[in-house]
């Protein structure tokens, strides 16, 4: 097996999993995306440096590189300044591969929706935009996050329930 074959092959076993755990690890969700490309980025060139038959267990591996890549976030955290990127007119920002994966009419019907919700969910705290990520994004459920993020099923339930409440009480006109 190649390496490129090697390498898509574990991205594609463990990529749901990390994602999720470094999500609910990362300090800020913005730095999430990163950190998951630095996992993987040093995962291929161990792969080209070793070769394919060094990695037998690739679960181990792909969580061994989050431990230290997590570690050395949190290690430079305190060094280095914090830049925060200016979000658009309409206080959005978006990922080039959720625009690619919409199509125009998506896009034109759903604009109002997903522009409030953006704006909402960023005016929530950190936990809240990170519970919704893990549960929407990477389909994980309730007893996955609080287990993720030490909390209790309940408390993950009533920060997800009241928020999609807030959520539909607005989208139904019952307050403005």
């Amino acid at each position: 097996m190649s390496t490129e074959e090697t390498f898509r092959q574990i991205y594609e076993q463990t990529y749901r999993k990390t994602a999720a755990q470094i999500t609910a690890g990362a300090r800020q969700i913005s730095d999430a995306a990163d950190l998951i490309q630095e996992v993987y980025l040093e995962l291929y060139r161990i792969i080209c440096r070793r070769g394919t038959a060094y990695i037998q267990n690739p679960d181990a591996m792909v969580a061994k590189l989050v431990r230290q890549t997590m570690a050395r976030y949190y290690k430079t955290m305190g060094k280095r300044q914090e830049v925060y990127e200016e979000p658009s007119e309409d206080g959005i920002t978006a990922e080039q591969a959720d625009i690619e994966s919409l199509s125009v009419e998506e896009i034109t019907e759903d604009r109002a929706v997903i522009d409030w919700t953006e704006r909402y969910l960023t005016a929530k705290d950190d936990e809240v935009r990170r519970i919704f990520h893990l549960y929407y994004r990477f389909d994980m459920t309730i007893t996955e996050i609080a287990h993720m993020l030490g909390r209790s099923e309940s408390y993950i339930k009533n920060k997800l329930y009241r928020t999609l409440k807030e959520i539909r009480t607005y989208w139904k006109g019952e307050d403005s």
